[in-house]
């Protein structure tokens, strides 16, 4: 099929450049709403074929709006990327299992790493979603930790409404004590941290 200018546009900005993933860029929307109804059909089969799947298909497959692309957007709710996922929950949040979400995240919390698996995108999810076992969670990443531990501990802190943001940079000097290697340091730092937001730190420590 021959494509007009912004349906080209749209297409060329499937192309993710280092700029548009380093500024949370989409794809350009604003040409995607000027295409023909012939056009979108075209791109909508592209977007739901593309893989791997971005966070940006999904967005942009909410923005289509067809019964085949919302049937697309719940079957995202199962996929192993964590920031497809999360895209997808904000427009069908009807359509997700808490039991099969909290295990996920959980799971997310306990074993990925801040660069590799982007930890970020679960402690995003977490600040939102956080039942007990997600709480449990954050509490044993703080204590047992290194660098993920001070986002643990700066988010349970907003958590139990002692600090202003998700990361208070006012309090990163705090924060900063979980990362390190010294067991006993960390401890140290996770008893103060338990006593400012009133938890019982000894369930945790017994945990070991």
């Amino acid at each position: 099929m021959s494509f007009g200018d912004e349906a080209k546009h749209f297409l060329a900005s499937m192309k993710v450049t280092y700029d548009m993933w380093h500024d949370g860029e989409g794809y350009d929307l604003k040409a995607l709403a000027k295409v023909s109804a012939e056009e979108l059909r075209h791109i909508e089969v592209i977007l739901i074929n593309h893989r791997p799947w971005d966070w940006r298909d999904i967005e942009a497959l909410a923005r289509i709006n067809t019964p085949r692309a919302l049937k697309a957007i719940e079957s995202a709710l199962k996929d192993s990327d964590k920031l497809v996922r999360n895209e997808a929950r904000k427009y069908m949040p009807e359509k997700v299992d808490p039991a099969d979400r909290e295990r996920r995240l959980v799971q997310a919390l306990e074993n990925d790493e801040l660069l590799l698996d982007n930890l970020g995108a679960s402690i995003d999810e977490a600040e939102e979603f956080h039942p007990p076992a997600v709480m449990d969670a954050l509490f044993r990443g703080a204590l047992h930790r290194a660098e993920a531990g001070v986002h643990f501990a700066a988010l349970l802190m907003y958590l139990h409404g002692k600090a202003d943001e998700p990361f208070d940079w006012s309090q990163r000097p705090f924060f900063l004590r979980f990362n390190t290697t010294d067991q006993k340091e960390r401890e140290a730092a996770f008893l103060e941290l338990c006593q400012k937001v009133g938890v019982d730190a000894g369930k945790y420590l017994k945990q070991g």
